[in-house]
């Protein structure tokens, strides 16, 4: 896989966080929407291999549309200028450059989930909370399902030494 689609993927499943939390912050739970700070730690992750000098504080600017459009031109266009200002990102992923982005990825879950359960606990239950979109996304960067792993990890049952082990055990085997 390549560092761009990499970014690219990490961006959709953010916007589709976003897309999610809106209902929540319009009904006034502000405070609830603010205390999702996975969404942050997820942007975050992007940046692992984007650099900020490329798009600076407006790449939000820069991304709009990019996966609202039916039409792949919009997508494609911000690749390639993406990867026109920043060449590296055209490489291929080695494993460790997957295994921290899917680490990264873990933390922003884990926070999810605990922040479910707090809520939970109080009688507040939220469907956004139980998506599986940094979920599926660790599974399609390693190359199998990693649900039963994110929830050990998430409820404290494993430690990242053990999550790491495992995803690398997961990684498909290169030539």
């Amino acid at each position: 896989m390549k560092k761009i689609d990499a970014v690219m993927k990490i961006f959709y499943v953010d916007k589709r966080f976003i897309w999610k939390f809106e209902d929540v912050h319009e009904e006034g739970l502000t405070i609830i929407y603010d205390i999702f700070t996975c969404l942050e730690d997820l942007r975050k992750c992007a940046y692992v291999f984007l650099n900020l000098d490329v798009y600076g504080d407006d790449l939000s600017v820069y991304l709009e549309g990019v996966f609202e459009s039916h039409h792949d031109d919009e997508y494609d266009e911000f690749v390639d200028r993406t990867v026109a200002k920043q060449p590296d990102l055209n490489e291929e992923m080695d494993n460790e450059d997957i295994i921290e982005l899917c680490m990264n990825l873990a933390d922003a879950e884990c926070e999810r989930y605990n922040i479910h359960g707090k809520w939970k606990e109080m009688g507040v239950d939220f469907k956004i909370a139980d998506t599986t979109l940094i979920v599926d996304l660790i599974g399609e960067l390693v190359g199998k399902d990693v649900s039963k792993i994110l929830h050990k990890y998430s409820s404290y049952q494993i430690l990242d030494d053990e999550l790491r082990e495992d995803l690398k055990a997961k990684l498909p085997e290169t030539a």
